[in-house]
């Protein structure tokens, strides 16, 4: 049986600084003649597209950035030759059913298959059988929880439960050769995996998958070779310019090459630059950094105690990067002092929490509660300020 070759690219969406190019379908003037060559020598083409395609003004109240693109600048991913897109991310329900309808007519209309989110919690599409020749190969996308939850009458996303998703993957796994999974998830901006997210890809392995991938990090993070399976920790963005100003992170991004044949398969990032409009291929491939964080994670699974040490001072910074974000939202407004607040009853204080903060800050504590990632985040940043408070 031939080898199937899979490419497999990070967060892709169309933004105002590119629309013009995504309209008119210059694949070469967005991402270079390298990087269209290697997307042309794929079998399956495949993306995580972080956000939703339509012409809607209504977008739904959540905290962050509510992220479309116009309808027309799907021409540029057709002529990519995408032919997977996972929708089980942080800004697919972004515009609500309006932008769930639209998205999957415009896909649809563009020979272009959908994964990760369905019309309600009883037909979400967590998977895609994928033949080439005789080998079938699954693709399994699922998230964490943001404002994208599936309802009975509502749209959504296939939300990460882990005795579900272990189930499905065991399963899915009798039913194909080669099985990969796309997990939205992670801490935005670090180069490091926590131990939820490690944790997590570690059982999806022991379950059956062969390769994990997480998206949503806009950083590169580390990989890993667990149990006979592939897991890439953090691919970075591929084509995503929502945000102006270019940090380091947001500099650069992975494309994995997928090679399955009948003994086994093989791995190889592809590190791509962010340039003005879009991105090109790295020509010095310098991925010295990457492959150093993932000897560090070698070690760290392995038990080193100063891999251990360092890993906590490198993610403990990334962590403490958001201090501002969450001590900003726990702050509010119209603070009471103790005797005033002694003096109200239980009723009349949550008068006033209504007063002293606004949805944002409350959409974003919630944030900071229900999703296990954000959890760690906080429980990281107050752990480092109550040790330098001994």
């Amino acid at each position: 049986m031939k080898n199937t070759k899979i490419i497999i690219a990070g967060d892709l969406m169309p933004m105002p600084c590119n629309y013009d190019l995504f309209e008119a379908g210059d694949i070469y003037a967005l991402f270079g003649g390298k990087l269209c060559e290697l997307f042309g020598s794929a079998d399956i083409r495949v993306c995580n597209l972080e956000g939703c395609f339509t012409d809607s003004d209504q977008p739904i109240e959540k905290i962050g950035p509510n992220i479309k693109a116009p309808i027309k600048t799907i021409r540029a991913i057709k002529n990519l030759g995408i032919d997977y897109a996972a929708l089980g991310n942080t800004h697919s329900m972004d515009y609500g059913r309006e932008g769930y309808l639209d998205t999957c007519r415009t896909l649809s209309e563009n020979g272009i298959s959908y994964v990760g989110w369905g019309n309600d919690v009883d037909s979400v599409k967590s998977y895609a059988e994928i033949k080439d020749g005789d080998r079938k190969v699954i693709l399994y996308n699922t998230t964490e929880r943001f404002e994208n939850a599936p309802h009975e009458d509502h749209p959504g996303v296939n939300l990460y439960d882990e005795y579900r998703v272990c189930r499905e993957i065991a399963a899915l796994k009798k039913r194909c050769d080669f099985l990969i999974v796309l997990y939205h998830g992670g801490i935005e901006g670090t180069h490091y995996n926590s131990d939820v997210i490690r944790t997590r890809f570690h059982r999806m392995a022991d379950s059956g998958a062969d390769v994990i991938i997480s998206q949503h990090t806009h950083a590169i993070g580390e990989q890993e070779h667990y149990n006979g399976a592939y897991l890439l920790y953090g691919q970075g963005n591929f084509c995503f310019h929502f945000r102006a100003e270019v940090t380091p992170y947001l500099a650069e991004g992975l494309v994995l090459e997928l090679e399955l044949g009948d003994n086994g398969f093989s791995a190889m990032p592809h590190r791509i630059l962010r340039t003005e409009k879009g991105c090109v291929y790295d020509d010095a491939q310098e991925l010295s950094a990457f492959y150093e964080r993932s000897k560090l994670h070698d070690r760290l699974i392995g038990g080193d105690r100063e891999a251990k040490e360092e890993f906590e001072r490198q993610f403990g910074e990334d962590c403490g990067n958001w201090a501002g974000v969450l001590f900003t939202l726990l702050h509010g407004v119209n603070h009471l002092k103790a005797k005033e607040r002694e003096q109200l009853s239980p009723a009349d204080y949550m008068e006033h929490i209504k007063k002293s903060y606004t949805r944002q800050q409350l959409l974003g504590i919630q944030m900071f509660m229900r999703n296990e990632e954000f959890n760690e985040i906080g429980n990281r940043i107050l752990n480092r300020l109550l040790d330098e408070k001994e």
